[in-house]
C-alpha cells in the first residue's frame, strides 16, 4: 500500500520531530521562565516567523538568491534579533557582556556540583506550578493527537483523489520547481504563496517536490485543525471539549462539509490563508495575548497581511476587512488602540501588495485591476459535494439558526453572570455576514469560494456554541470537564468512532479514483530514494517530464522506440572513445534507464497517461532486443498497474546503495 512506502507519512514524522526539536530549544534556552504550552509555541510563532518565512522566499527569489541556506541563514538572523529586542540592539556590548557572565556563572556552578549527564536536557523544576504543567501536557498530547487523526483522516481520501498527474497538477508542480530557478510570476500572474511553501517544506523534509505537493492540502487542514483546537480554546471558558469538538469537526466530519473530497489532495490557498488568519483574528479581538511592544506587534500584523495576500488575494479582500470591520466596534475600549494599530497594518500590506502585484503586472504587460479580478474570481473551486447528508442550504441555515440561539443565551450570560462574550458575537456576526455574501451577485465575488472558507467556519461556530451550552449548565458539564483524561479521552473515542460508523457507508459509495497516477508517483519516489540526481533517465508519457526537472534526464515513449535501439548501438561502440561523445553528446546514455510500462489490462481510463497502454507491446519487444544485445535489465518496481524496468548501462554508478557499500 502506498501509505507504507512513500515519503508522504517520512516528511509529516520529519516536520513534527523539528517541530518538537525547536520547541525544546525554545524551553531550554529562550522561555525559561515563561511557560509556554506547546500548542501556543506553534501558532504564536507560525503567526509570527511563518508569515516572516514567506515574504523572505519572496524576497530571495526576486533578487535571484533563494535556496535553504539563504533561507535558514536570513530568518535565524531575524530570530537572533527578535529574541534580543530592538531595544537591546542599541546597545549589544552590555547586552552580550551580561547574558554571557550569567551562562558562563550558571554552567561552571552546574559543572561544580556534578549534575547528571541528563540535567543538562532536563527542565528546571518548579512546584508552584505543578497544575500547569500538568495542563501543559494535556495540551500537548493533544495537539499531537488531534495532528494525528486530521492527517490520517485526510489521507484516507487519496484513493478518491482525482487531482494528482492532473493537468492542474502537473502545472503546480511545474511552478514549484521554477522557485529553484528564482521565477516567482511564471506564465500567468497569481498568487503563489502556497506554493512557494510547498517547495520550502520538500527542501526541509528532504522529499521530492512531487511528493511535497501531495501532502501539502493534508498539512494545510492539520495545522488548521490545530488552529481551530486553539482559536476556541482562547476565545472561550471551556479549554478542552469545545475546542475538540469544534477541531475534530473539521477534521473528521465529511457529511456535513461543503468540501469537493475528489480534491482534498489539492491545496487549498484559502485553508493556509486561514492557519494565519484565525491567529491574527484572535490577536486582535485579545492582543494581551501576543506580548509584545506596540511595534513589534504592528510589524507582526504587516507581515501576516502581507503572507495572506501573497498566499490569496480573495482572503486578503473579502474575508480580512469584515472581521477587522466587526472586531473593532464589538470589541471593549481598552483593545481599541491595538485594534487600530492592526487596521493601520492592514493599510501598509494594502499598500505593499498593491505595489508587488502592480510591479509584476507592469513587467508582464497586465492590468492590475483585472489582475485582482481574475484572483477573485478563481476557477479552481467549485462546490460538488456528493458526500453530503442533508442539502448544503438546509445546513446553512440550521448553523445560522445555532448561532441566533446562542445570541440568546450570550445575553443572559453577559447580563447576570457579567462575563466577556464580545469575541464569540464578532464570529457569529461575521459567519451571518459571510452567509449573506453568498447570496450577493456580484461579479467581484466567488460564491464557491465563499462556500470554501465557510467549511472552516462551520466548525468554529460549533465550538463556540458547544462553549456557551456547557457554560449554562456549568453545574454538570463544566465539572465533568475538569476531569480531563476521563472527559477528553472518551470524546476524543467517540468521535472517532461516530465519524466511522455514521460516514461509512456515504463514503464508500463515492467512486475511487484510478489507481495509475498514484503507483507512478509511488514508482517516482522509490526512483528518487535509490538513485542519484542526474544519474539516471527515465522513460515516460511526456506530461510527466516536468516531474525531471533540476532532478533526472528524460526520455518520451517515442523516441525510445524509435530511436534509443540506435543511440544504444553507438554509445556502446564508442564509449571508450571520449572525442566521440564529446562530438555527439546526442549519443550519451545515463548510467541506468528506467523504462514505465502501464499493464495493458488496466481498467482505469480517467487518467492522461491510460493511452500509453497501447504501447505496452512495443516498450516490451524494445527491451526484449535490448537483452539480445546483452543489456543487462532488471524489474525495478512491480505491481498490478505498473512496472519499472531499468536498463543498466554502467553497473554499480547509478544507485545510492551501490555507490555507498
Amino acid at each position: 500500500m502506498m501509505f507504507l512506502t512513500s515519503s508522504i507519512l517520512l516528511g509529516f514524522v520529519r516536520l513534527g520531530f523539528i517541530i518538537l526539536f525547536l520547541f525544546y530549544l525554545n524551553r531550554k534556552f529562550i522561555s525559561t521562565t515563561n511557560k509556554m504550552n506547546f500548542l501556543d509555541f506553534i501558532i504564536s510563532n507560525w503567526f509570527r516567523f511563518g508569515s516572516i518565512i514567506l515574504v523572505l522566499i519572496f524576497i530571495l527569489v526576486e533578487v535571484n538568491a533563494y535556496n535553504l541556506f539563504n533561507t535558514y541563514f536570513f530568518l535565524l538572523l531575524i530570530v537572533i534579533i527578535d529574541i534580543i529586542g530592538l531595544k537591546n540592539l542599541r546597545n549589544l556590548r552590555n547586552y552580550f557582556n551580561t547574558h554571557i557572565k550569567n551562562g558562563l556563572l550558571s554552567f561552571l556552578r552546574n559543572v561544580e556540583s556534578n549534575r547528571s549527564f541528563w540535567y543538562w536536557f532536563s527542565f528546571p523544576k518548579n512546584n508552584r506550578h505543578n497544575k500547569k504543567s500538568y495542563t501543559n501536557i494535556i495540551i500537548l498530547i493533544l495537539t499531537i493527537v488531534i495532528a494525528t487523526i486530521t492527517f490520517l483522516s485526510r489521507y484516507y481520501f487519496i484513493i478518491y483523489d482525482n487531482y494528482s498527474l492532473s493537468d492542474a497538477w502537473i502545472y503546480d508542480l511545474n511552478k514549484i520547481i521554477q522557485f529553484d530557478n528564482n521565477y516567482w510570476f511564471t506564465y500567468e500572474l497569481a498568487s503563489d504563496g502556497e506554493l512557494a511553501m510547498v517547495n520550502l517544506y520538500g527542501k526541509i523534509t528532504d522529499v521530492s517536490p512531487e511528493i511535497a505537493l501531495q501532502v501539502i492540502a493534508i498539512l494545510e487542514s492539520t495545522l488548521l485543525s490545530v488552529s481551530i483546537f486553539w482559536t476556541i480554546n482562547k476565545l472561550t471558558p471551556s479549554k478542552f471539549i469545545a475546542p475538540i469538538i469544534a477541531s475534530l469537526s473539521f477534521g473528521l466530519v465529511y457529511v456535513l462539509t461543503p468540501l469537493n473530497v475528489y480534491f482534498l489532495l489539492k491545496g487549498n490557498p484559502i485553508f493556509l490563508a486561514f492557519t494565519f488568519a484565525l491567529p491574527a483574528f484572535v490577536y486582535f479581538l485579545r492582543p494581551n495575548l501576543l506580548k509584545l511592544s506596540r511595534l513589534s506587534y504592528t510589524f507582526s500584523y504587516i507581515f501576516v497581511f502581507i503572507g495572506i495576500g501573497l498566499i490569496d488575494i480573495f482572503s486578503y479582500f473579502i474575508l480580512l476587512p469584515p472581521f477587522l470591520i466587526i472586531g473593532l466596534i464589538v470589541t471593549k475600549y481598552k483593545n481599541k488602540i491595538s485594534n487600530l494599530l492592526v487596521l493601520l497594518s492592514f493599510t501598509i500590506s494594502t499598500g505593499i501588495l498593491i505595489t508587488i502585484y502592480g510591479f509584476a503586472c507592469y513587467n508582464q504587460g497586465a492590468n492590475l485591476m483585472e489582475f485582482i479580478h481574475q484572483n477573485l474570481l478563481s476557477v479552481n473551486y467549485y462546490t460538488y459535494i456528493p458526500q453530503l447528508i442533508i442539502p448544503y442550504s438546509i445546513i446553512i441555515e440550521y448553523v445560522q439558526y445555532s448561532t441566533y440561539i446562542g445570541f440568546g443565551l450570550i445575553f443572559i450570560l453577559m447580563i447576570f453572570k457579567k462575563e466577556n462574550w464580545r469575541s464569540t458575537i464578532v464570529f457569529f456576526l461575521y459567519f451571518n455576514f459571510i452567509i449573506m455574501l453568498t447570496y450577493i451577485k456580484n461579479k467581484w465575488i466567488d460564491i464557491d469560494m465563499l462556500n470554501n472558507s465557510i467549511s472552516v467556519l462551520l466548525p468554529i461556530i460549533l465550538g463556540l456554541n458547544a462553549a456557551i451550552v456547557i457554560r449554562i449548565f456549568n453545574l454538570v458539564l463544566y465539572r465533568v470537564e475538569k476531569i480531563y483524561p476521563v472527559t477528553i479521552t472518551v470524546l476524543i473515542i467517540g468521535m472517532v468512532y461516530a465519524a466511522i460508523f455514521y460516514q461509512e457507508k456515504v463514503i464508500n459509495s463515492l467512486t475511487k479514483a484510478d489507481n495509475a497516477p498514484k503507483q507512478i508517483l509511488n514508482a517516482y519516489d522509490k526512483i528518487k530514494q535509490s538513485f542519484f540526481e542526474q544519474s539516471y533517465c527515465v522513460v515516460n508519457d511526456p506530461a510527466a517530464q516536468v516531474i525531471s526537472t533540476n532532478n533526472h534526464f528524460f526520455m518520451n515513449y517515442d523516441f525510445f522506440i524509435n530511436e534509443y535501439a540506435k543511440t544504444d548501438y553507438l554509445y556502446f561502440k564508442n564509449r571508450k572513445d571520449p572525442k566521440f561523445l564529446i562530438k555527439n553528446p546526442q549519443y550519451s546514455l545515463s548510467k541506468s534507464v528506467l523504462v514505465f510500462i502501464l499493464n495493458d489490462k488496466n481498467k482505469d481510463e480517467n487518467n492522461v497517461f491510460s493511452e500509453n497502454k497501447k504501447l505496452n507491446a512495443a516498450l516490451n519487444s524494445q527491451l526484449g532486443y535490448l537483452r539480445k544485445r546483452g543489456r543487462k535489465i532488471n524489474l525495478f518496481y512491480d505491481t498490478e498497474f505498473l512496472k519499472v524496468y531499468e536498463i543498466v548501462n554502467e553497473p554499480r554508478e547509478s544507485k545510492v546503495s551501490d555507490l555507498i557499500f
